[in-house]
Parts: C-alpha cells; sequence; structure tokens
C-alpha cells in the first residue's frame, strides 16, 4: 500500500523525467547533441522509466493505476512546449510509453498478488504458516510418520512417531514442510482435531480423532 506522500514522490519524478529533462535538451545541449540526448531520452530513458513507474503502480493499482497515463502526457506536453514539433510519431511514443507502463503494472500486480499461488498450494493454510516439527525429520534421521491438526487453535505438527520432548521441537513454515515431503498433500484436507499415523512414507495414511 502506498499513502500521499509516496504518490507525489512518484509524480515529481514523472515531471522530472518527462518534462524537466527535454526542457534541459532543448534549452542546454547543441544543435547536434542535442538530436543525440532526443533519442536517448525517447529510446532509452523514457522506456525504462515507464518500465519502472509501471512495476511500481502495479503494487497498489487502485491508487497509482493512472500514473503511467499521467506520464505519457506529460511526455506529450514537454515534447511538444519545448521542441515546438507537434508530430504525430511523439503520440505514437507517448502511446508506446503507455503500454509498457500499464504491462509492467500488470506484470508487478501479478507478482505481487498476496493469493499468487494459493491456486496450486493444497493447503488451505497460506504457504507460510508455522507449523511444528521434530528435529529428527529436520535432521534427515526420520521421515514424516505421524501429523496431527490440532482442535483449539490449528496449529499442524509433522513428528517421526518416536518419543519426544520439548526440545526436538522446531518450527518452520508449512511450505517448507511441503517442499521436505510432498507426500503430506494428502493430508490437506484434515480436519481440525484429527491426526493422521503411517508405517513408513510409501504407506497410506490412517486418519483418525486424536
Amino acid at each position: 500500500m502506498v499513502n500521499k506522500r509516496s504518490i507525489i514522490i512518484w509524480l515529481a519524478i514523472t515531471i522530472l523525467v518527462m518534462l524537466a529533462l527535454p526542457f534541459a535538451v532543448a534549452r542546454l545541449a547543441s544543435e547536434c547533441s542535442g538530436m543525440a540526448l532526443c533519442m536517448m531520452l525517447f529510446l532509452i530513458v523514457n522506456p525504462i522509466y515507464s518500465a519502472i513507474l509501471g512495476y511500481r503502480c502495479g503494487k497498489d493499482i487502485k491508487k497509482m493505476w493512472n500514473l503511467p497515463l499521467v506520464s505519457a502526457v506529460a511526455f506529450l506536453a514537454g515534447t511538444w512546449i519545448f521542441f515546438d514539433i507537434h508530430e504525430l510519431w511523439f503520440v505514437v511514443y507517448a502511446t508506446v510509453y503507455l503500454a509498457i507502463g500499464w504491462t509492467a503494472m500488470a506484470i508487478s500486480k501479478h507478482i505481487n498478488s498476496p493469493n499468487k499461488g494459493n491456486d496450486i498450494f493444497p493447503f488451505s493454510d497460506a504457504p507460510n504458516t508455522a507449523v511444528f516439527i521434530c528435529s529428527h525429520i529436520l535432521d534427515g534421521k526420520e521421515k514424516i510418520l505421524f501429523v496431527s491438526h490440532d482442535a483449539d487453535d490449528g496449529a499442524w505438527q509433522f513428528l517421526c512417531g518416536k518419543e519426544h520432548n520439548e526440545s526436538d521441537a522446531r518450527i518452520v513454515s508449512l511450505k517448507y514442510v511441503l517442499d521436505l515431503d510432498p507426500t503430506i498433500s494428502n493430508l490437506n484436507d484434515l480436519p481440525l482435531g484429527y491426526c493422521a499415523q503411517r508405517k513408513s512414507k510409501s504407506d497410506k495414511w490412517v486418519i483418525a480423532k486424536n
């Protein structure tokens, strides 16, 4: 999420890139160097900035979706005012910058979506849910042979089925355990207050109430 200050900062950067830089080129650069600098702005600086701006906007589309549009309009204003050339190609450039910005925004939205990957993660709990696991399993000495889903707080426990004490307990993410042993995905709908047990990793889970 962003606040008003962040939006103002990005607006200021947009004005700097799309208005101040063309002004500097038009007023300060010589005729020969000015053409090279213009091409650098149009073909390198502006596309890169449009992508960066769009990616940032994708983190909060509701509040920042219009900034790529503002950037494209600012580009048109800057070129038409400072270069005094009302060429149709400037509209094409602005359209391309807008497309780059909105494409980057969509990609950013997908990458930063909190639900990304939930469709393929088998458990209803989030991948970063903290779960208990015994040190014997983490050390690779034992396999996961006992799983419980606590009825009171919904906590998951993944154990090797042998005797344990408090010092053997470790806390990891649910995704870490799933990566460690993908067969636990068969217990994704294990009800609260139930446990599952097996004699070996190749055996089927036997589910019972705790």
